[in-house]
């Protein structure tokens, strides 16, 4: 940013004009930005150490880090707005559902796990958590692939209420903390499948009206692209980028949510903006075919009627890590559903 604040400010300059950017501290932050970029991982986790601010991260992840400590320092110290955007709350939900070791093509994927964790800017920390089997009706006993991946049991789907219920029980969650009514809050999850794909599909198989509040939500794989500057990556390698380990066991979907609520701690640590980058776009059959043409951040819903979505290629069948996998245009690894 300070790069290109500063050939705007020359540009700004030469015309006569004022910017918000013809600060000298933006000058100074552009400097000091070349020569963070020069310095070494060893000389950058040093000076990170003495300013007591985390060493976890591979060298990109540092600079970014120490950069952005900068820049807040400087623009405070200069009454200058910094324009970091938050939230009050995020929750992060990450679904798990039916499936096969081969799923055919019109396979319909019901959630079987519905998890939610609450994180508080303010307190930078996670301050609760919701969590609900649910017991699926289109293919009510689960496949041996399907126990051995998400590791729930037969008994545990079998004792739980169904979607409906689950998903009111959710919103009354939602309630309690005044999510929505009183504070400011948006869903965060990882990629766009949970939403497109596995909350729109269940929501037909079960006759129900889409839900106001999944209707638009964070993509942290976008967020951690645009501010560290790298590829998209999967939660384990979103993770790895920062030198953390995965805690707990994968495809468990509150697992998989605490995982992904330490990636936007560490975000929001090191000074991100997290806002909303997709949303949902419920279109009438005859739009169909235009959805090739959707702007970015536009998901369409993934059905068995409906194939198309912001992935360019749906791969059917199973590795051991998941049930199906896209390939996106816009997430180049290729990266589990759930």
């Amino acid at each position: 940013m300070c790069s290109i604040a500063y050939s705007f400010l020359v540009f700004t300059e030469c015309k006569g004009e004022s910017s918000q950017y013809s600060d000298s501290v933006y000058k100074e932050l552009s400097r000091l930005n070349g020569r963070i970029n020069q310095m070494s991982k060893v000389a950058i986790v040093s000076r990170l150490k003495r300013l007591k601010l985390s060493s976890e991260g591979n060298c990109d992840v540092l600079k970014t880090r120490l950069k952005n400590y900068y820049k807040k320092q400087k623009l405070k110290s200069a009454n200058l707005p910094t324009a970091v955007k938050l939230l009050p709350y995020y929750v992060i939900v990450d679904f798990e559902a039916t499936c096969e070791g081969v799923n055919v093509p019109d396979y319909p994927h019901e959630i079987i796990e519905f998890p939610a964790v609450l994180v508080s800017t303010e307190q930078q920390q996670v301050v609760d958590h919701f969590q609900a089997y649910c017991r699926p009706l289109v293919n009510p006993t689960l496949s041996g692939f399907c126990m051995e991946l998400t590791g729930i049991s037969q008994e545990e789907v079998d004792a739980a209420d169904t979607f409906p219920q689950v998903l009111k029980d959710f919103e009354a969650w939602l309630a309690k903390h005044k999510l929505g009514s009183k504070h400011k809050f948006t869903i965060v999850t990882d990629g766009p499948w949970d939403m497109g794909r596995f909350m729109y599909g269940q929501c037909k198989i079960s006759g129900l009206a889409y839900p106001q509040f999944a209707k638009k939500w964070i993509n942290v794989r976008k967020t951690f692209s645009n501010f560290y500057k790298c590829r998209r990556f999967s939660l384990k390698l979103m993770l790895e980028h920062l030198e953390l380990n995965f805690e707990g066991r994968p495809h468990c979907g509150l697992d998989d949510a605490r995982n992904i609520a330490r990636v936007l701690l560490r975000l929001m640590s090191d000074g991100a903006s997290i806002q909303v980058n997709e949303h949902i776009h419920l279109l009438a059959l005859e739009e169909k075919s235009k959805v090739s043409n959707k702007p970015e951040g536009v998901v369409v819903p993934v059905t068995a009627s409906n194939p198309y979505t912001i992935a360019v290629k749906v791969q059917q069948g199973c590795s051991q890590d998941a049930h199906s996998t896209i390939l996106s245009h816009s997430d180049e690894d290729s990266t589990s559903l759930m």
